[in-house]
Parts: structure tokens; C-alpha cells; sequence
């Protein structure tokens, strides 16, 4: 057997690893403890003591000697707590004036610049004539499905208002298309019908008779019905006339007065063409002696077509003929004659 050199390194034992870390450690403490304060003179330490045998030699290091130091090191970080409390962020400092500045609002209370924005919005709004017409075409629509769904509804939705005015007929082919012409206009307006008749020929012929016509319902229906003497009155009267040799025409004259403004128009609904047999015909079957010749026929041209052509019916021979209803024809005069009356009424009734 080989006997051992002194040149071989000697092994570390771990008490004696143990036994040098307490060492060190007192060291340290000793030194911490001698430091000089602002108030003491710094103190001249003795020289370190020799360290031992297996830590002076450093020439050849064994792998194993690394085990202590690693050791040593673990032992002191397990030791040593460091407890780092975080530090909440400064809040912002206002001055004393800044503070004295800074509005103080109620919870109920709105800041000024909403309430400014809100308005003009809103008056951004009301002025704009897109929104207006977007609005009106909804509205529009809406009541549009009401009244295809219940046509009870239009005279309902579109009542009251400044216009109430009464029809010499109660006639709905005479009624409807006054209303609807008059709120078409307005807006708003109550048109009631209420019978009346006149005194001239069962059918006028000529402007004058058919004016004459439309007169006498009026006094008729203020003689009959009960009703406010500066109610408005509008007048509906058909007549036939003779405006080209042997072309004769149909024709319907509306009347309107209204004595509390003083204002009385005349219209006239579009001609529908009458063959010449219908007219002779009628003729034909007035006599000679009738007390009210002078104003027209003692037979309307609707009994005589009634009884020449009995699928046409009385009252849609002017829809047959000429492919525009009376009715239809009757709604565009109204209209007509609601403008004119709008024109002549004073600003602030209208407004």
C-alpha cells in the first residue's frame, strides 16, 4: 500500500464547517456592534486572528469543500428576514387656494354646460328640417295603419282644433271627402254633416243653379237644425251644363260661408262628360208645366242612367263614365276651397 503525502489536501468535516460559520458570524455582530456613532471617535480594531489550517489553504481546493461555503450562505439567508412594506401612491396635493376655488355642486343640481348642451341639442333638434320631416312621415305612417285598420279613426285622430264647420248633406259621399280635404289643410278640424234640401229643380242645370242650389241648403239647414249662427257652412251642390254645343257635363258647386270672419268662397268640382242621349232623356221626361223648370229637369241624369244601364247603379255613374269617382272629385274642389279659405282667414286664427 501507497502511504499518504503531506501535499494531500485535508477533508472538511461539517462540525467543523458549523464551528466556523458561528465564528464568522460573532465577527460580524462584534463589528456591528464597534461601529463608531456621530458622537463617539471611531475605535482602531485589533488585527484579525490567524484563520484556521484548512481555510488558509487555498492552493488546491477540493470539490467538496464547496458544500460549506453553499451551506454557510443558505444558513445565513434563511436567517435574515427582509420585510419590505409597499408604499402607497402620494395623493395629489391641492393647494390652498386651488381648494378654495374648486366648485362645491349640490347632488340635485346640474352642471351649467349640460344644461347649455342639452338645450341646444334640443333646439338643434327642433329647428332641423330633416328631424321635423322624419318625424311628420312616422306620424304619418302611424296614423296611415290606424286608419286602413279601422277607418273609424281618421275622423277621431285628426278632430278639434280651430275649424268646426258643418256639410248641407248627409251624404257620407258628400261628408268624407269635405273632412278629409278640411283636415288635410288645417290639421285639425271637426266637419259634421247634417241633411238638408233645396228648393230648385230635382236637377239644376247651369253655374247659376247649381249656385242657387247650394245657397238654399244653407238657409234650409239654418232654419232646421239647431245650430250656431257664426258657424261655418259648407255647401255641396251637382249640376249639369251645356259648355260646348251638345257636350254636356256634370258638375258639383261648393259653397262656403263663414259669417264670423265675413268670408264666403266658390269652387267647382272637375266636369265628367254626359252622353247626349241621357240629357235628352231627361228632358224628355220633364213636363212642360213643371213649377221649377226654370232651374233645371224634374229627373236627375243618376235615374236615368240607373234605369238604362240598372248594372251601374246610382251613384257610381261618374266613376263608370269617366274613371274618377264623385266622391274623389268632390275631395280635390274641398281641398281646393279649404286652401282659399285658409288664405282669407287672419294670421292668428290660422297660427
Amino acid at each position: 500500500m501507497m502511504e499518504e503525502t503531506e501535499d494531500q489536501p485535508e477533508i472538511v468535516s461539517h462540525e467543523e464547517a458549523v464551528q466556523a460559520e458561528k465564528e464568522a458570524h460573532e465577527r460580524m455582530s462584534l463589528s456591528r456592534e464597534t461601529t463608531p456613532t456621530k458622537d463617539q471617535p471611531p475605535t482602531v480594531l485589533a488585527a484579525p486572528s490567524p484563520l484556521p489550517a484548512f481555510l488558509s489553504n487555498t492552493s488546491s481546493t477540493p470539490k467538496t469543500s464547496v458544500l460549506p461555503k453553499q451551506t454557510s450562505v443558505r444558513s445565513l439567508q434563511s436567517n435574515v428576514t427582509v420585510t419590505a412594506t409597499p408604499v402607497p401612491p402620494a395623493a395629489p396635493q391641492i393647494a390652498r387656494e386651488d381648494r378654495s376655488k374648486a366648485p362645491v355642486s349640490d347632488q340635485g343640481e346640474q352642471p351649467v354646460s349640460s344644461v347649455s348642451s342639452s338645450q341646444s341639442i334640443f333646439g338643434w333638434l327642433a329647428g332641423n328640417s330633416l328631424v321635423n320631416k322624419v318625424v311628420e312621415k312616422t306620424k304619418s305612417s302611424m296614423e296611415s295603419v290606424i286608419t286602413t285598420l279601422d277607418p273609424g279613426m281618421r275622423e277621431i285622430i285628426h278632430s278639434g282644433g280651430e275649424i268646426n264647420l258643418a256639410v248641407t248633406s248627409a251624404k257620407d259621399n258628400k261628408v268624407l271627402p269635405v273632412r278629409e280635404a278640411f283636415q288635410k289643410v288645417f290639421g285639425r278640424a271637426t266637419v259634421t254633416g247634417y241633411a238638408s234640401q233645396a228648393t230648385t229643380a230635382a236637377q239644376p242645370v247651369g253655374f247659376t243653379a247649381g249656385l242657387k242650389g247650394a245657397e238654399e241648403r244653407i238657409s234650409n239647414l239654418k232654419k232646421t237644425w239647431d245650430i250656431p249662427s257664426d258657424l261655418t257652412v259648407v255647401s255641396v251642390e251637382g249640376f249639369i251644363v251645356e259648355i260646348l254645343p251638345d257636350r254636356w257635363f256634370e258638375m258639383s258647386c261648393l259653397l262656403l260661408k263663414d259669417p264670423s270672419h265675413g268670408i264666403e268662397v266658390q269652387t267647382f268640382s272637375q266636369p265628367t262628360h254626359i252622353p247626349t242621349e241621357y240629357v235628352m232623356t231627361a228632358q224628355d221626361k220633364t213636363p212642360s208645366d213643371y213649377p221649377l223648370r226654370w232651374s233645371g229637369l224634374a229627373v236627375t241624369i243618376g235615374e236615368v242612367i240607373e234605369t238604362a244601364k240598372p248594372h251601374i247603379g246610382h251613384a257610381d255613374w261618374q266613376m263608370v263614365l269617366s274613371g274618377v269617382s264623385r266622391q274623389e272629385s268632390l275631395r280635390l274642389a274641398a281641398q281646393s276651397l279649404a286652401s282659399i279659405y285658409k288664405q282669407k282667414l287672419p294670421t292668428s286664427f290660422v297660427s
